[in-house]
Parts: structure tokens; C-alpha cells; sequence
């Protein structure tokens, strides 16, 4: 492939060896007009404006109450607060260099080295993203499911070292294409940053991180729905084994509101993995049905944007579907308002005070 691509590149000193089949031209865009003049294209851009935006504000708005409130990190420590941190470098940072790469009016050659930098970053967050969401899947499917063993996973030490050890394998995939080893980044002739794959090895990590994530995504949402329905199970088990028959039926209150919680969280996040299910899907299939065929770009920027959505739904998902997280919100609008009416009626009472002061001063300097 490697040998493959070398004979298709120009033979002009100019032209930069991370651009892939270049025209005979210099303007590029007259050879693919689509990514600048389509009509589609534009709307697209606008749409990833407005997704950038919303996305942030939505991530950075669930991140702060999480943060603020420990009550909603109970039951998945870092994974939630991980996973929102990602979900804001999407949304604030690689939208915005989507928005550049097909701004400009002409394609510079000089730009595919952009690619080099771009496409890892890109690749490092979608991974990323992917085992968060598969880490938070096997957090609820072993608290619904195996509620007894929930302890043993549900403690800081496991989940920070589950993380480190996803960035680890990911950063393994997508760093060492930048220096041309496993695989290498290029620009396509539409501006396109894509890898290509120069060993069976990098070929099957890409394979690993996409499949196995959504495979794990998959099986984990099913067991939990089909629980969470049929079965309808208590999260948490009762404290205190030995409980005499006449005794008070249900849990205690504290178990009570554990329990709730926890079932909340477990529908909450069941919500998300299907969300993020049917956001990456489509773009998944239509890959492998053109694997070896051409592919319409138009339809692969929709499809790239659809999966995008995921990282703007989701926080939304965790305010709509948990009555905690609504709260949390409110309170936190509730101290932002209180705390800016402070302010503003600390701020105006000197002024009445100066204002007093300097007409009595006023006042008795007329007398005087």
C-alpha cells in the first residue's frame, strides 16, 4: 500500500508528501468543487457551527455540576467527569478545525501536513470516547447484574487505572502514524485527513478499538435493559444479611435512596449507550458496505456529522433523564442568581451611602 501510494504522488518538489493523489493542477478545488462550493457542504458547515456551540455549552455545563456536586459521582467516579472532559475537546476544539479545513477557497498543498497533527488528535478522542462509554457500560452491567461484586470495581483505584490503560492502547494506535510507522496521515484531494494503514498491525488496532467497544456496548446495553425491565432488580444489596421475616419490609431509607439513585443512573446511561449506538452505526456501515467501492464524500460528511451529534445528545441525555442531575442544574442556577443578586446589592448600597454622605456634605456646606 505504502509502495502504492508513493506512485501516486506528484513528482513536484512543492508539493508536500503528506497530500494523496494529486491533480495535474494547482487548484485543486477545480478538480473536486463539492467541498467548497456544494451546496450540501455549506449547510453542513453551518451545522457544525451550531453543533460546536451547543455541544460545549451543553458538556461544560453537565461537567460543572458533576464537579460540584459529589452526590452524582457516586456509583462512577471519573468515568462520567472523563467522559464529559472529551466530549467538550470535541465540541470546542476539533469542530472548529473541521469548520477550517473546508473554509478556505482553495486547497493548499502545503496544508496536508495539517493532517499529521489533525488526524491523530481526531482518532485519539473517538477512541477515547469509545471505551469511556464501554467502561461506563461494564460499571452498570456488573451494578445491575452482579450487584454483590459492584464494590470490587466501584473504587477510584480501578477506575483511574481502566482509564490510563485505555489512553495507553489508544495512544499506541494513533501516535506512531505520526512518524510514519504503521501506518501514515494524508490529505486526500478534497481536504480530507485520512490514515492509511501500512502493517496488518495497525489495521487490526483500528479494527480493535471501533468494534470491540461498540461489541462490549452492545451486549452490555442489552443485558441491562432486559434486567432493568423483566426482572427489575435492586441495585445495591441489603445491608444486613440476617434480617428476621418479622421485621419492617424494604430496605432502610438510606438503602432506599441508594437504590433509587443508582437504578436512575443505570436507566440514565442505558439511554446514552443507545443514543451513541445509533449515532455511530450508520457511519460504520456504510463504511464497510463501500470498503471497495468510491464513496460519496457528501454523504460521508452527513454521516460524520450524525455521529458527532452523540457528543452533544448525551449531557443532555444525563439532564433529561435523571430528576438528580436536574436538581443539581437548578441549584446551580440558583446559587449563580443569588450570588450575582449579592453582589449587585453589595455593590449599590456604598453607592447610596456615597450618595447620602456627599449631599449632607453638600448640605451643610450650603448651611456653613
Amino acid at each position: 500500500m505504502a509502495s502504492a501510494i508513493a506512485q501516486q504522488m506528484m513528482p513536484n518538489g512543492n508539493i508536500s508528501k503528506y497530500c494523496l493523489v494529486l491533480p495535474s493542477t494547482a487548484n485543486i478545488s477545480e478538480e473536486y468543487p463539492f467541498f467548497n462550493t456544494h451546496p450540501a457542504i455549506i449547510v453542513w458547515t453551518y451545522l457544525v457551527g451550531i453543533f460546536s456551540v451547543i455541544g460545549s455549552a451543553a458538556n461544560l455545563l453537565v461537567l460543572t455540576v458533576v464537579l460540584l456536586f459529589s452526590s452524582l459521582r457516586k456509583g462512577v467516579g471519573i468515568l462520567i467527569p472523563h467522559l464529559l472532559v472529551c466530549h467538550v475537546a470535541v465540541c470546542a476544539v476539533l469542530c472548529p478545525l473541521f469548520l477550517r479545513a473546508y473554509t478556505p477557497k482553495y486547497l493548499r498543498p502545503n496544508a496536508c501536513e495539517e493532517c499529521r497533527y489533525q488526524e491523530p488528535f481526531f482518532l485519539t478522542l473517538a477512541y477515547i470516547i469509545n471505551w469511556s462509554d464501554t467502561l461506563l457500560a461494564i460499571n452498570r452491567f456488573v451494578a445491575v447484574l452482579f450487584p454483590a461484586k459492584f464494590a470490587l470495581i466501584n473504587r477510584h483505584l480501578i477506575q483511574i487505572l481502566a482509564v490510563m490503560m485505555s489512553w495507553c492502547v489508544v495512544l499506541l494506535t494513533t501516535f506512531p502514524p505520526m512518524f510514519d510507522i504503521w501506518a501514515v496521515y494524508r490529505m486526500s484531494p478534497s481536504g480530507v485527513c485520512t490514515v492509511v494503514h501500512t502493517s496488518k498491525l495497525a489495521g487490526f488496532l483500528a479494527s480493535f478499538h471501533v468494534c470491540c467497544p461498540l461489541l462490549l456496548l452492545s451486549i452490555s446495553g442489552v443485558c441491562i435493559a432486559v434486567r432493568l425491565t423483566v426482572a427489575r432488580p435492586q441495585i445495591i444489596p441489603a445491608m444486613g444479611a440476617q434480617v428476621a421475616r418479622s421485621g419492617p419490609v424494604g430496605p432502610p431509607p438510606a438503602q432506599t435512596v441508594w437504590g433509587g439513585r443508582q437504578k436512575r443512573m443505570s436507566r440514565m446511561l442505558l439511554a446514552s449507550f443507545v443514543c451513541s449506538l445509533a449515532c455511530q452505526l450508520p457511519q460504520f456501515v456504510w463504511t464497510l458496505a463501500s470498503y471497495n467501492s468510491p464513496r460519496n464524500p457528501v454523504v460521508g460528511a452527513f454521516l460524520g456529522l450524525w455521529a458527532l451529534l452523540q457528543y452533544g445528545l448525551i449531557p443532555m441525555i444525563y439532564i433529561i433523564m435523571n430528576k438528580d442531575y436536574q436538581r443539581k442544574v437548578a441549584m446551580l442556577f440558583c446559587r449563580s442568581s443569588a450570588s450575582a443578586s449579592h453582589t449587585q446589592h453589595s455593590s449599590f448600597k456604598p453607592g447610596l451611602v456615597v450618595v447620602q454622605e456627599d449631599n449632607s456634605y453638600a448640605r451643610n456646606n450650603v448651611h456653613q
